[in-house]
């Protein structure tokens, strides 16, 4: 075996140490990712990687309830599209889970970090990501979840443990402040009335529950999993 897939194959299944100063660098770390979401200017790159996890949600939430994902686009202006089959009823699922995604994930993630599985946590993301390229269509989309998975191989093959938790709990909480971003943009657009296909209004078109309703569900999901985060955070200091 490749020295480099031996040592991401330890990196996965060795535990990442777990104490104070693993959670204070945690900590650190999450300030810097931040960084990548609060200006406009960062945020017009960073955003695209959440944009991809909002899409693999729906495509995730899909595939749960038995639809067929067809595939997964992004643009630049940080609008996304995952076409699937199935029915009906199925649909609403699939469309709820876009936004709650990044939080949920990114709430994992610091979970993983802070409990000493930031490896495991990152190679089981590689996973998902390598196996989502059949769906992924268009170049932005490919060349973004390509970037991301290059990252992620370096960040497990070089990374000592200690490294290893901090860069895993600051893209957690670079998830989840990326996650209120992208939910609030969308509730600014509906407070000014300009729904057009936002995930709420389809789903208040196809259940006939009205968008406020989606979007409040929406808002519980992603408040739980910063929650979660913030319990993970303080089982630890």
């Amino acid at each position: 075996m490749p020295p480099i897939l031996e040592r991401i194959c330890a990196a996965s299944l060795q535990p990442t140490p777990v104490d104070e100063s693993a959670a204070f660098a945690v900590g650190l770390a999450a300030v810097v990712a931040a960084l990548l979401v609060l200006p406009r200017a960062v945020w017009a790159y960073s955003g695209l990687v959440v944009t991809v996890v909002h899409e693999l949600g729906h495509g995730l939430a899909g595939l749960l309830t038995g639809r067929r994902v067809v595939g997964i686009r992004i643009s630049g202006d940080h609008a996304g599209l995952t076409t699937s089959t199935g029915t009906r009823a199925s649909a609403p699922f699939s469309t709820f889970f876009g936004y709650p995604a990044p939080a949920i994930y990114g709430a994992a993630l610091v979970a993983a970090a802070l409990w000493g599985r930031a490896g495991t946590a990152l190679a089981l993301s590689l996973l998902v990501l390598v196996v989502s390229l059949i769906f992924m269509r268009g170049a932005l989309t490919w060349l973004t979840v390509l970037i991301v998975l290059a990252l992620g191989i370096g960040a497990l093959g070089w990374l000592p443990g200690a490294w290893l938790s901090s860069v895993v709990g600051g893209v957690g909480a670079y998830f989840l402040v990326g996650s209120l971003r992208g939910f609030g943009n969308v509730l600014r657009a509906h407070a000014r009335g300009r729904t057009g296909d936002s995930d709420a209004a389809l789903m208040a078109r196809a259940t006939g529950v009205p968008a406020a309703v989606w979007l409040l569900l929406m808002a519980l999901v992603i408040a739980a999993c910063i929650a979660a985060a913030g319990w993970a955070f303080a089982s630890i200091v």
